[in-house]
Parts: structure tokens; C-alpha cells; sequence
């Protein structure tokens, strides 16, 4: 094994040392700060240690945020890194009769776990994965926004507005989300004549004066009956009036995120293929193109499935066969959540295919495995299939 720098990598301080093998430490741990200074500090002792000893690695843990800075300068420098898996030095450092942990003994722990067994160094993600996995991370976060922004106006809807939902089965349509921008409260549209309306959604939406009238009637004939639970002053009127317009800046930041990343996939042919598979459709495809990321990295279709974390738990001990047990988890859960959404909505499809038939089985057979076993299972066989998609080139086929 060669020469390493184990790093310690923690929020803007980190603690170094250098090993020339496993007994053999190079350095004392000593601490850096994450800046110019400190990287400066780690280059040098790394330097100096490849002028005596050849090649060497950098070794730290993955630490979702703060490993980016120290990645980027490693990546600047041209030098080879590992990224080990934080499960690794926390096994190794718990497996200790007596178990200390300081930042100065992660080190000796992450050092351990490198000269334990062969890691490959760290292949850095072409742009486009890298890219749109950003992307698909950041569309998460406002889609999981813009559900609770959802929830509190149902809320106030329900106040302001009540029974609203009996003319209007979506209120984010185009129509009712200008008629409550416009009206908040539905004394203000009972003072309305219908013609005043009609040429407001006229004017503010897609639609000619024949519809617009249509409707401008049937929100008055809703005004004159209905008993909303505050008054026209009240100050629920005033947020739902301001949450209606941020919802639709909101909705408008989603669909450009969306649209953005569609741009970037429009052309692959591996963005065709997953939505050649029933219950993708292009939505879908994408957000999984993404966490999935450039698939030849993986040598086997089992290592794919490892790192989405579906991969059952192997623990065989006297009379436990080892067999049903539950998945492990440790891997990328924004994948596995994925494919636990296209598993559901193949099997909502009906249409006649192996995922289809493989749940079936499943959940006819002599033991029955429960609902959601069954489409973990399918998962697990829906990864199988997309990388033997991407090897071959093919489509899905049934």
C-alpha cells in the first residue's frame, strides 16, 4: 500500500497526518483551516512526501458538504484522493474494547480503513451527471416547498373560501388563481357586476369572453351563497392574497428548473431508453438519469444495486437462514425513493410487463411478501434491468 494523508474533515477545520504505512505515521495530526493557508499547508506536506516516497493518496471521508472544498483543490492540483465511506472509519474506531473519539484519533481511523483493504481512487463525475444531479437536488427542495406552501393555502382557502373546491377541483388552474389574486375575499366579487369579471379573465388569462362570462357567473352565483369564515379585513384575507402570488412564482421557479434539465437530456439516448419503461414517463426519467449517474463506473449490475442501498441484508447465524431480511439503506436514498415511485406507477399502469409480472409473483406466492417488500423487491430488479439497458443499448422490452 502506498504512503497516504489521512485527513479529518469536519465544518471549516480539519486535522491532517501523514502515514508512510500502516505503523509508520509521517506527521503528528495537526489541524488546518479551510482556506488558502491550510490547503497550501496540506499541498506541502504532500510534496514533500511524494519527493521521498513516490506516489501517495489523500484519504477522507465523505462528508456530504464540507469535502468540497478540499475535493476542488485536489482536483486543481491534479492529485489522486480517496473518499471512503464514513461507515468504514466508524466501524474500524467502534470495534475498539474501549472506543475514544478525537479528531486527532479519526485520523489514525481513517488511515486504518485505507490500509485495511484496496480502495480505487476517486473518479470525478463528468459534467453532465454532476450537473444535473445539482439540479435534480435542487428541484426536490422546491418541489418540497412548494408542497408546504400547497398546504398552507388549501388551509386558508378553506376559510376564506369555503367549498371553493365544489366549482374549482384544482385551485392552482389558471382561472381561480386570477380570480383570487384579483378578488381575496367573495364579498369583493359580489360587488362585481358579471361583465366587470369576465373582461378581467379576459384580460388576464388565455381564455375568449364566451368562457370568461361563463365563469364570472358561476363565481357570482358562488359569492351570493356562500359564508366565508373571516372578514373581508381579516388578516388570513391579506396572506392568502400573498401566497397565491408566490405559489405562482414559486410554480414558475419549479418548471424552469425542470425545463433546464430536460434541456440538457433532450439528445441521450439513455433518457429515450428509461422512458421506454411503463410508469416513466419524462419527468421521472430524468430525475433518474441524474441520480443515477454515468452507469459504466459500475462493473456489475450487483455493485448498482449496492449503491442505491436495495441490496438485503445478509446475517445468517444458527437458525436464521439469512433470507428476508430488509435492505440495507446505505446508499443513494434519493435514488432508491425513485425507483420506489417508478415501481408504483408501473404497477398503476396495468400495462402488461416483466415488472408487472415479477410483483405478481411476488405477492401470489406460497410465503407472500407484503405490499412494500414486493416493490422493494421489484426495484431491485427494475435497476437490474435499466443496467442491462445501458450495457446493451437496448429498449425495454417485455
Amino acid at each position: 500500500m502506498k504512503p497516504c494523508i489521512a485527513i479529518d474533515i469536519s465544518k471549516g477545520k480539519s486535522y491532517y497526518q501523514g502515514f508512510i504505512s500502516l505503523n509508520e505515521p509521517y506527521t503528528k495530526a495537526k489541524p488546518i483551516h479551510h482556506d488558502k493557508v491550510g490547503y497550501d499547508e496540506l499541498m506541502s506536506v504532500g510534496m514533500t512526501m511524494k519527493e521521498k516516497y513516490g506516489d501517495i493518496d489523500y484519504v477522507f471521508e465523505s462528508t456530504g458538504i464540507y469535502h468540497k472544498g478540499l475535493q476542488n483543490r485536489l482536483e486543481m492540483e491534479e492529485q489522486k484522493y480517496i473518499i471512503l465511506n464514513p461507515l468504514e472509519a466508524a466501524k474500524i474506531r467502534k470495534s475498539k474494547l474501549r472506543s475514544t473519539k478525537t479528531d486527532k484519533k479519526d485520523c489514525q481511523s481513517i488511515a486504518l480503513a485505507y490500509y485495511t483493504r484496496e480502495h480505487e481512487p476517486h473518479n470525478k463525475k463528468d459534467k453532465l451527471h454532476e450537473t444535473l444531479q445539482i439540479m435534480n437536488r435542487e428541484y426536490k427542495f422546491l418541489i418540497q416547498i412548494l408542497r408546504q406552501m400547497k398546504v398552507r393555502f388549501r388551509n386558508l382557502l378553506d376559510i376564506v373560501y369555503p367549498k371553493w373546491d365544489e366549482i374549482y377541483n384544482n385551485p392552482y388552474t389558471e382561472v381561480p388563481m386570477a380570480l383570487l389574486k384579483k378578488y381575496p375575499h367573495p364579498e369583493e366579487i359580489k360587488n362585481k357586476r358579471e361583465e366587470t369579471i369576465a373582461k378581467y379573465l379576459e384580460k388576464s388569462t388565455t381564455h375568449h369572453h364566451a368562457f370568461s362570462l361563463n365563469e364570472a357567473r358561476k363565481v357570482k352565483l358562488y359569492a351570493d351563497k356562500t359564508a366565508s369564515g373571516c372578514h373581508r379585513d381579516g388578516y388570513e384575507v391579506q396572506v392568502l392574497s400573498s401566497l397565491a402570488k408566490r405559489l405562482e412564482t414559486h410554480q414558475q421557479a419549479v418548471n424552469q428548473c425542470l425545463d433546464r434539465m430536460k434541456g440538457l437530456v433532450n439528445d441521450n439516448r439513455f433518457y429515450d431508453q428509461l422512458q421506454s419503461i411503463p410508469g416513466i414517463g419524462s419527468i421521472l426519467a430524468i430525475r433518474l438519469f441524474a441520480e443515477l449517474g454515468d452507469l459504466s463506473r459500475f462493473s456489475h449490475s450487483r455493485k448498482l444495486v449496492a449503491y442505491a442501498g436495495i441490496d438485503p441484508i445478509v446475517y445468517q447465524s444458527g437458525q436464521r437462514t439469512g433470507e428476508h431480511l430488509s435492505i440495507t439503506k446505505k446508499g443513494n436514498k434519493n435514488l432508491r425513493c425513485l425507483l420506489y415511485l417508478a415501481v408504483n406507477a408501473n404497477i398503476r399502469s396495468k400495462k402488461p410487463n416483466s415488472i408487472i409480472d415479477f410483483y405478481n409473483k411476488k405477492r401470489q406466492q406460497a410465503n407472500p411478501l407484503a405490499y412494500r417488500a414486493a416493490v422493494i423487491a421489484c426495484a431491485n430488479k427494475l435497476l437490474r434491468i435499466i443496467y442491462a439497458m445501458h450495457k446493451s443499448g437496448n429498449y425495454f422490452k417485455y
